[in-house]
């Protein structure tokens, strides 16, 4: 499934808005971000069908810089992840477990049970793969990432 990437630059909006369908949807708010928002189906709170972050040049820093300017803004690296391998940008945290995974074309969001309501499932995470292709048209990667000196150089272990 191809996913259409549009963003607003204006410094004002700075909005970045990922879907892979067009249809009536929701939006639902990962655990303490509220300027991430997953739109997902009206009839089905897993039905993930898109992404949209306010306030993106900071939600893709330190990684990705916005292509009209000249330095990245500094990001949230205790929020923010990139894997330059699998060249796969995370915000929030991820589960292994599959029926907590959804997935939309390069877009896959974690979710957790609710311990008060068996329900409900709030969103931990979001993932983007393939992240430089689909934000190329309005983001770079920065090279190393601003902040991050020698963190991808270093073995894993």
């Amino acid at each position: 499934m191809n996913l259409r990437v549009s963003y607003d630059p204006a410094p004002r909006v700075d909005v970045l808005d990922i879907t892979a369908e067009t249809r009536p949807w929701s939006g639902i708010y990962p655990e303490a971000k509220w300027d991430l928002v997953v739109k997902v189906g009206e009839n089905h709170n897993r039905d993930v069908i898109g992404l949209l972050i306010i306030g993106a040049s900071w939600f893709v820093g330190p990684y990705f810089r916005p292509n009209q300017e000249s330095s990245p803004n500094a990001g949230d690296e205790q929020f923010t992840d990139y894997d330059r391998a699998t060249d796969t940008l995370t915000w929030g945290i991820t589960t292994a477990a599959p029926e907590l995974v959804s997935h939309t074309g390069d877009l896959t969001v974690y979710w957790q049970p609710d311990h008060e309501d068996a329900d409900y499932f709030p969103i931990i995470g979001v993932s983007l793969l393939n992240a430089a292709k689909h934000l190329a048209p309005f983001f770079a990667r920065v090279e190393p990432p601003a902040g991050a000196e020698g963190k991808d150089d270093e073995p894993a272990g």
